[in-house]
């Protein structure tokens, strides 16, 4: 070249940028120099450097990157494991805010589609984090389970972690998963023909212990006691795999379970507890019952009828040694003499 002032321009290739000009922290030597500019004319272009005789100036360089995006799904974890399953629906309408590394807001917001879907893309490569609004009436799911980051819920206090994205890149594997409380409950009742099933006119019995248990029967903590007519309900709790524990009133022994056909009218516990019980998001299971009975007793007198008019006069004596079998109501032996 002959000495003077010389500038170069770089043609930008189709799906490119170009960085920024100087960038902080960097020397001559090594950032970029190509100016992106609104002016086609300009655009790509260098500043002026001078050149003196014999000089050699090898540090005019040009930085290019792609775009990059990130986004993925929101969704209602029905069984709170903070894991996408099979048929957990997305949820709709649900604000997402794009935040820097740092976690400042960088205007940039999106709402979820209609099933739970949502994008930012045209990303400069860098650090981000997202920050997820929560539904009304939901909570948040556990984060970062089960060791597949596209199927975990990856935000901890409505946020993801910074995020960083390079060129070209498109990260959708930030997602969040929500659930909504269950509850369960019902009634422990007096059977009064200890025969498992609720009958019209059955008395609750109040004041009865009930504790609820995880799906292994380890105690979550929580207990209650029947309420005047033997109701009682565990509300608040997350969705998964509970036991009810019911305790024995004084004097009562339990009824069989599962009887009749109708689980909401049967009693639900062997061994004083429930089998497990698997709740979803937002369910209520108001099945779960348990009846108890008071044995009973019968008999009286064998008796010499001096009169025989089948009436105990006084004076008739009893008879003692005589055998007396008690039979079921069909007749049938009880083994009980």
């Amino acid at each position: 070249l002959v000495p003077g002032d010389y500038s170069v321009q770089f043609v930008q290739p189709a799906g490119f940028e170009f960085t920024q000009d100087g960038a902080i922290g960097s020397n001559e030597t090594n950032d970029s120099d190509a100016v992106e500019s609104a002016n086609p004319a300009m655009d790509g272009m260098t500043a002026v450097v001078n050149l003196e005789e014999g000089e050699n100036y090898p540090d005019l360089d040009a930085g290019i990157y792609r775009l990059a995006s990130l986004g993925d799904f929101v969704w209602l974890d029905d069984d709170a494991d903070g894991i996408q399953d099979a048929g957990e629906v997305g949820i709709p309408g649900v604000l997402v805010t794009l935040l820097d590394g740092d976690g400042n807001p960088t205007g940039l917001t999106e709402t979820t589609g209609p099933n739970g879907e949502y994008e930012f893309t045209g990303l400069v490569p860098g650090d981000y984090i997202v920050q997820f609004g929560t539904p009304a009436g939901l909570s948040s799911s556990p984060a970062n389970q089960g060791g597949d980051d596209a199927e975990d819920s990856d935000a901890v206090g409505g946020q993801t972690g910074v995020i960083n994205l390079e060129s070209g890149e498109n990260d959708d594997t930030n997602d969040a998963g929500f659930y909504e409380t269950t509850s369960l409950g019902d009634f422990v009742w007096n059977d009064l023909d200890a025969d498992g099933i609720q009958d019209a006119g059955e008395p609750g019995i109040p004041g009865v212990l009930v504790t609820l248990l995880d799906g292994d029967g380890n105690p979550t903590g929580m207990t209650t006691t029947t309420g005047p007519n033997g109701e009682y309900e565990f509300t608040d709790l997350v969705p998964g795999d509970y036991i009810v524990q019911f305790g024995t009133p004084t004097d009562f022994i339990s009824s069989p379970a599962n009887q009749g056909g109708d689980d909401a009218e049967d009693s639900d516990a062997v061994g004083g507890q429930t089998g497990v019980i698997t709740l979803t998001s937002g369910e209520n299971d108001d099945t779960n019952d348990a009846g108890f009975y008071m044995l009973a007793s019968l008999g009286d007198f064998v008796w010499l009828d001096d009169d025989a008019d089948g009436i105990q006069d006084a004076g008739e004596v009893g008879i003692p040694g005589v055998l007396v079998t008690l039979l079921d109501g069909d007749g049938n032996p009880t083994g009980l003499t």
